[in-house]
């Protein structure tokens, strides 16, 4: 009976071509899941508008959104009382960085529900890729 195995050589061949087939697979999920935080912090900051859209005109006030790039916040409060944050979105530490507002650094909504301005928001992650978040001047939030 004659028995054959593998030699070292062809088994450190196949170890090697696994690596490094590993290593490409690693950074491509890596990329991938940068790119799913980076789309759901704009999904929730969508949310966030839409939710302040909903309150100014459940409570017939002006509602502002201000937007902190510095410290990644995002805080939601009566246009007239500043001082009372009705709602606050922390989305630090999740690679994401708010590039850029078109409108300045807050978004406000009517009573009637339209925007005073129409706004771009630009996001930014890691990876320089981007994506915007858009207010039109009838307070209609979109994710292009």
């Amino acid at each position: 009976m004659q028995e054959r195995g593998a030699s070292l050589v062809e088994v450190v061949m196949v170890l090697g071509l696994v690596g490094v087939t590993l290593a490409f697979a690693g950074e491509s999920f890596v990329s991938a899941a940068m790119r799913q935080h980076a789309k759901a912090v704009t999904t929730e900051l969508a949310a966030e508008l839409r939710a302040a859209h909903a309150l100014a005109i459940k409570r017939r006030e002006r509602i502002r959104v201000v937007f902190e790039p510095d410290t990644s916040k995002m805080r939601t409060e009566l246009a007239d009382a500043p001082q009372a944050p009705l709602r606050q979105y922390d989305y630090g530490g999740r690679g994401v960085i708010v590039e850029g507002l078109s409108g300045g650094s807050s978004v406000v909504f009517y009573p009637s529900g339209r925007a005073a301005t129409p706004t771009t928001i630009t996001l930014r992650n890691s990876r320089q890729e981007r994506w915007e978040l858009t207010v039109s001047i009838i307070g209609r939030v979109s994710i292009p």
